[in-house]
């Protein structure tokens, strides 16, 4: 019987048996593909013909301005498609290489090595190609590659059996056009850059003329690669997925208003990502949801500029061999190399000095790279947990946990509620010492200086457990129906008072601090609250990273953990 629809259905309860059990035995092989929608208890949907790709790459095309330009082909796809105008692309590098490899191994740059587009130390030889990988699944797979970009073409065309650099993006275009009219390729990856050129020369918005027809030529294109694609003889026959997505988006100076303070509000990194297919449900992913604001005056502790108690019992802040509960809001600055990355500055501690000898007995709370970091030394040893990855100009909440279990001691971290890390810290010994706690800067050698917003410290005599460390982290304010107030040691807000030099503990035992240092600043602030970190986006948002995975779920191709792929796959539901 000669078939002529591109599905079919099994119907009866002795047909999904059966194939149950040939999905049981291939359950490990496919355990990471995107699994055949099930349409009913008793029917079973199969999808016949060979997968295919046709694999859109647009340089400098910000998602939000392909949102808003009116571009009719790419928005006549949405209805079947999962797509995002807020997708993100590498936030620490602006250059493109390093996106295109992110695209096109499904690895980030730790892995593939490429930083910007320095290709010296690249890793593909380990993290290879889409390419290389769908060979290596089938060697009759055919993949071809069109780019205007021979930087492009000289560095990602390992495993494509036709590769060709052509003068601008309607070539690449026509090439791509008539690939899809004649060609049987299992992947076709046709790669614009026209949109960021025209961006890097008047500017990446819809705003400018340029830009918005830049986008609008680009979308006429894939209008033709649609209709070359749908006019195929064997189309019907087939099952193809179109990706359609921007490497990186591109600088434009967006209105104050608009602008949270998180990585949804730089225009270098949003991006926009399409994965189409007629089987495909509409799925939008928006913006995530970021957090409550967290509004008020707030001291800024930039360089030497630091708190410390000068008021009630300080010892009690020592430590000790006892548990304890450590939690603090904090806001970084852009930071000595704009970057929002500091090398070791003291944020909190209870020290003599801090230094890169770790010294004198004590802890401290300090900021290392992108992330933070639990320091203590006792009368035993010392070293360092560390927390996790902070969101870039946003609030932060941080906690620190010392919990005895079976007689000894551990201390475990979280960011903004969820758990980090646990190191046993039983030789660690007594963490006691004479010296004052401090908010900021602590006296020492080999760390960098801080430029942070503090607030909302609390130290707890009591190791608070993960659920209230969960419910509470991102709230503001302790209120005596805490279940643990009566174990609070000290609670300093450092919001909207010390303008005579004091930061009061408005906890039971009034440690207040005085602020040591000149000109201190107090700013206006209202940013969110627990914000994700770009690094934690990856299950929010698509990103650069999760094409290949789609694509290698796509093809059915399945994937290996020795892969180690940072991206997820995404569903339509």
């Amino acid at each position: 019987m000669m078939m002529n629809a591109k599905k079919y259905r099994l119907i009866g309860r002795g047909a999904v048996m059966l194939l149950a059990v040939f999905l049981t035995a291939c359950q490990q092989e496919f355990e990471k593909v995107i699994p055949d929608r099930d349409y009913g208890q008793d029917t079973v949907d199969v999808t016949f013909g060979a997968p295919k790709v046709l694999y859109i790459i647009v340089d400098g095309a910000r998602g939000e301005s392909v949102r808003t330009a009116g571009a009719t082909n790419i928005d006549a796809l949405l209805p079947s498609s999962i797509y995002s105008f807020v997708s993100i692309s590498d936030p620490e590098v602006q250059q493109t290489g390093t996106n295109w490899a992110d695209m096109l191994t499904g690895v980030q740059k730790d892995k593939h090595g490429i930083v910007g587009n320095d290709f010296d130390d690249s890793n593909l030889d380990a993290f290879p190609l889409i390419t290389e990988r769908i060979k290596a699944a089938n060697e009759e797979s055919g993949t071809e590659l069109f780019t205007s970009s021979a930087l492009f073409q000289s560095n990602f065309s390992a495993g494509v059996d036709v590769s060709e650099v052509l003068s601008n993006d309607a070539a690449v275009k026509d090439a791509a056009v008539a690939s899809l009219s004649s060609d049987d390729a299992t992947l076709i990856t046709a790669h614009f850059t026209g949109v960021d050129k025209v961006g890097a020369q008047f500017g990446y918005d819809n705003s400018v003329p340029e830009y918005k027809e830049a986008i609008l030529t680009f979308d006429g294109y894939v209008g033709e690669l649609l209709a070359a694609l749908e006019s195929r003889e064997s189309y019907d026959e087939e099952n193809w997925l179109v990706v359609i997505a921007s490497s990186e988006g591109g600088y434009f100076e967006i209105p104050e208003d608009e602008n949270d303070n998180t990585v949804f509000s730089n225009p270098d990194v949003n991006t926009f990502v399409i994965f189409y297919a007629d089987k495909y449900q509409t799925r939008f992913i928006g913006k995530p949801f970021l957090g409550s604001k967290f509004q008020g005056d707030f001291v800024r502790f930039q360089g030497q500029k630091y708190a410390e108690v000068t008021a009630g019992d300080n010892s009690i802040y020592n430590l000790g061999d006892e548990a304890f509960t450590i939690e603090l809001k904090v806001k970084k600055n852009p930071g000595p190399d704009n970057n929002y990355k500091f090398y070791y500055p003291a944020v909190l501690g209870k020290r003599p000095e801090w230094s890169s000898g770790w010294a004198s007995n004590g802890w401290v709370v300090f900021l290392e790279d992108n992330f933070w970091m639990f320091n203590a030394r006792g009368t035993g040893d010392g070293n360092q947990v560390r927390g996790g990855t902070l969101a870039d100009a946003t609030w932060n909440s941080l906690t620190v946990v010392g919990v005895i279990r079976d007689n000894e001691r551990f201390v475990r971290t979280y960011t903004n509620g969820v758990f980090n890390n646990e190191t046993n810290v039983q030789g660690w010994g007594n963490f006691d010492n004479d010296a004052i706690l401090r908010m900021g800067y602590i006296n020492g050698s080999g760390h960098g200086e801080p430029d942070v917003y503090i607030s909302d410290v609390r130290i707890w005599k009591a190791a608070l457990p993960d659920d209230v460390i969960e419910q509470y982290s991102c709230n503001i304010g302790v209120d005596e129906d805490h279940p643990y107030y009566d174990a609070l040691a000290g609670y300093w807000p450092v919001i909207g008072s010390g303008d005579d030099g004091i930061i009061r503990d408005e906890g039971p035992l009034g440690s207040h601090m005085t602020l040591r240092g000149d000109d201190f600043d107090w700013d206006r602030l209202s940013e969110y609250i627990c914000a994700p970190s770009a690094e934690n986006l990856g299950e929010l948002v698509p990103r650069n990273v999760d094409i290949p995975a789609q694509i290698y779920s796509w093809l059915r191709i399945s994937r290996q953990e020795s892969w180690q792929l940072d991206g997820r796959v995404w569903l339509d539901r």
